[in-house]
């Protein structure tokens, strides 16, 4: 059995199809959702409420779902499958599927995540092979708990966007891997309900987006939280970074 995370808002019918296709699944569940219909507290708090609900229940994996996204029945198996015989895999994600045409893929890894995320799409039989990629959409991810234990929640600076590449990146910079599983597979439909004024959440977005740049382009935020501001010049580091690396070379060659 594995818990399922399920950040829900206003559209019933969509949510109601996702679970059923969760009881369908060859792999009992036992679900959290998370209603943000009247308490909206965005996609990265519900989920993280959703997983502290199960991180110490004796659950190996932790379904992260959209209520938009709808699991062919042995989709949660086969990504268990995977990551039992993958022990580095933190993170598994399946292929998403047009609604309009399950022909194609919309998503089958991330590749770009600023300043809007794109995907690896185009015809289902161009992805015959288990891959590794450097995120997964949010949309659908199997979490290994031991991962979470050791790298934490996600991250709420992130409100509604962002959280999701972010988490992987975070994962992957702790050495832990993520993986498309190519047989695993679900429809996506996609325009799930967000909430709010459309200003404000493009608002919203773009602060999301501003974080993820000051976090992993510029590493400002990193700076800040290393150096007084005073010291925070990046030349300067970078000249202490250079004596570190001519006093290595000064080692080996006293050892040689």
């Amino acid at each position: 059995m594995i818990g399922v995370v399920i950040p829900y808002y206003k559209r019933r019918d969509q949510l109601d199809r996702c679970i059923a296709c969760l009881q369908q699944q060859t792999v009992p569940t036992e679900i959290f959702v998370r209603d943000n219909t009247s308490n909206n507290i965005y996609f990265t708090a519900a989920v993280n409420e959703g997983l502290r609900q199960f991180l110490d229940r004796p659950f190996e994996y932790l379904l992260v779902l959209n209520q938009d996204m709808y699991l062919l029945p042995d989709t949660v198996e086969k990504m268990m499958r995977f990551m039992d015989t993958h022990s580095q895999c933190g993170i598994a994600a399946p292929l998403h599927l047009s609604p309009q045409d399950r022909r194609y893929v919309m998503c089958a890894g991330g590749l770009e995540a600023f300043p809007v995320g794109k995907w690896r799409h185009g015809p289902l039989d161009q992805f015959t092979h288990d891959q590794q990629v450097h995120w997964a959409d949010g949309a659908c991810l199997l979490l290994r708990r031991k991962m979470i234990r050791e790298i934490g929640l996600l991250d709420e600076n992130f409100v509604f966007i962002g959280s999701d590449s972010d988490y992987c990146f975070t994962a992957r910079s702790r050495g832990w891997q993520v993986w498309v599983v190519s047989s695993a597979r679900g429809v996506h439909q996609g325009g799930a309900a967000s909430g709010g004024a459309k200003t404000s959440l493009e608002i919203r977005k773009i602060k999301d987006m501003m974080h993820f740049a000051r976090k992993w382009l510029t590493g400002d935020i990193y700076r800040q939280l290393t150096y007084p501001q005073e010291q925070n010049d990046p030349a300067a580091i970078a000249e202490i970074l250079a004596q570190m690396q001519e006093a290595i070379q000064q080692v080996l060659t006293t050892e040689m």
